[in-house]
């Protein structure tokens, strides 16, 4: 099993904690404009992040959470920018996954110290209580590369990747990403069909800029059997990002696992 990463964002002036609004997603279930249904299986939380341009806090929060007494701050958080610093990603990740109520809302409270309205950002990965081990073979990279139109800030957005090298003809499974563009927030993996989307932390910047970042804690997100595809299914990718952005660049790193 894997990941499904989901996100909240809003340019909101409250310096006290209070709810965001829902990225939209094509797979959970809404509640309302600030809350996601838990969905079944998918009911742990397993890493998050919180960004903003003058965020001061940032929680999530859920009933059974409350029932515990847990008081779930986001730490440590970004402040001073939407996307996380390349050299110590500001990317929060549970000693033990965090176990929720499947069909409960969830939520992402934030507070902010600006004048006036500011933005505020969080991402969180929601998966199984155990994710899949990657398959036995190769890892062989892969750079995939997009030019398109501007797609819409603070939105997933989907965007078709082409491969720079192609494939040989089989069935591969996708064990690790590392996504960039000049405002990238975060990206998820769109598989062919639809489905649970997994997802990483975005680098920001041109490709030039956004590969010299430190990878301990990217290598701690990804390395597991996050999709499976053929070569002529290669999946779309969803970026959630900070600007009118319209290039894009994506290190794959897949598992060739059999024929067709």
């Amino acid at each position: 099993m894997t990941t499904h990463l989901i996100a909240w964002q809003e340019s909101i002036d409250q310096a006290t904690l209070g709810r965001i609004t829902t990225v939209q997603d094509d797979v959970l279930t809404p509640d309302g404009t600030d809350r996601f249904l838990v969905p079944d299986e998918y009911n742990f939380i397993r890493w998050m992040f919180a960004t903003g341009t003058d965020l001061t806090r940032a929680t999530i929060n859920a009933p059974s959470l409350a029932v515990s007494r847990s008081n779930l701050n986001i730490a440590p958080r970004q402040d001073g920018d939407n996307s996380l610093s390349l050299t110590a990603p500001q990317v929060m990740i549970p000693v033990r996954p965090i176990e929720l109520t499947p069909t409960e809302s969830l939520e992402a409270q934030t507070a902010e110290d600006g004048s006036g309205a500011k933005q505020t950002n969080v991402v969180v990965a929601l998966s199984t209580a155990e994710l899949a081990p990657m398959p036995d073979g190769q890892i062989r990279a892969v750079r995939a590369t997009a030019t398109v139109s501007a797609v819409v800030a603070f939105t997933w957005a989907a965007v078709t990747m082409t491969l720079e090298s192609s494939l040989e003809p089989g069935r591969y499974s996708l064990v690790h990403f590392l996504p960039s563009s000049p405002g990238a927030i975060a990206c998820r993996a769109l598989p062919q069909g639809g489905g649970f989307r997994p997802g990483m932390p975005g680098l920001k910047g041109t490709e030039t800029t956004a590969q010299d970042f430190d990878p301990s804690i990217y290598n701690q997100l990804g390395w597991y059997d996050m999709l499976e595809f053929t070569h002529i299914t290669v999946p779309q990718f969803q970026f959630f990002t900070s600007a009118t952005d319209t290039s894009f660049t994506i290190y794959l790193y897949v598992i060739r696992t059999g024929d067709l």
